[in-house]
């Protein structure tokens, strides 16, 4: 077999190249919105050529549904520890707030471009988040009811929605949370928070009490 021509590749060059693009699509959410980044800004805050966005992702919004890729890894890494806190339903909130928390600009993209284009960058968001949260968050309600702490007679897929509708419609809503309700993004990453979502979910899907 012919060696391949030109100059050899560096597979760890690429990595730190691609991770290097990736951050700065995590960056620039952050102060701008999707539409209004440009190639030419995502190298310049990864220190790269511009057509490396081309090279390794194909446009930008190959770039972004790279990001996405890379957000859900660690996402659905965390759910590991998750499944093993003596409290999972809590130490799920708390995990889910960390990563919207971390990811104001992202959510914001989710609201302003997934939710309202059919695009690709939806259909991949579709897949590596809700779709695989519909499957996980259910069987972790399922193994609550069992240990006692859920009300059997739930439905855990609704419950599931319902549970993922309270953490995140804060975020999504940001603007009346803030002018109407005058509760900080600051206030959502302190416990008191994650404490109030627990409280409220088990009030309505904890374990009722049966008359003898």
């Amino acid at each position: 077999m012919n060696a391949t021509r030109g100059r050899p590749v560096d597979i760890e060059k690429q990595q730190e190249q691609k991770s290097k693009l990736v951050a700065a699509a995590v960056a620039l959410l952050r102060e701008k919105s999707y539409r209004s980044i440009t190639i030419r800004e995502l190298a310049q805050t990864a220190g790269v050529n511009s057509a490396l966005v081309a090279y390794y992702f194909g446009n930008k919004e190959g770039l972004f549904i790279g990001m996405l890729d890379v957000l859900a890894k660690e996402n659905f890494s965390k759910m590991k520890g998750v499944l093993a806190s003596p409290e999972p339903i809590k130490a799920f909130i708390q995990a889910m707030l960390s990563m919207a928390n971390q990811n104001a600009g992202t959510v914001k993209m989710i609201h302003d471009e997934i939710m309202t284009h059919d695009t690709p960058l939806r259909s991949a968001f579709i897949e590596r988040f809700p779709k695989r949260m519909a499957v996980f968050l259910p069987q972790l309600l399922d193994h609550q009811i069992q240990a006692g702490l859920l009300d059997k007679n739930i439905n855990t897929k609704y419950a599931a929605f319902t549970l993922i509708g309270l953490i995140m419609m804060p975020f999504v809503a940001a603007p009346i949370r803030e002018a109407a309700w005058e509760i900080t993004a600051d206030e959502l990453k302190q416990p008191a928070w994650a404490d109030n979502l627990y409280r409220m979910f088990l009030t309505g899907y904890g374990k009722r009490e049966t008359n003898v």
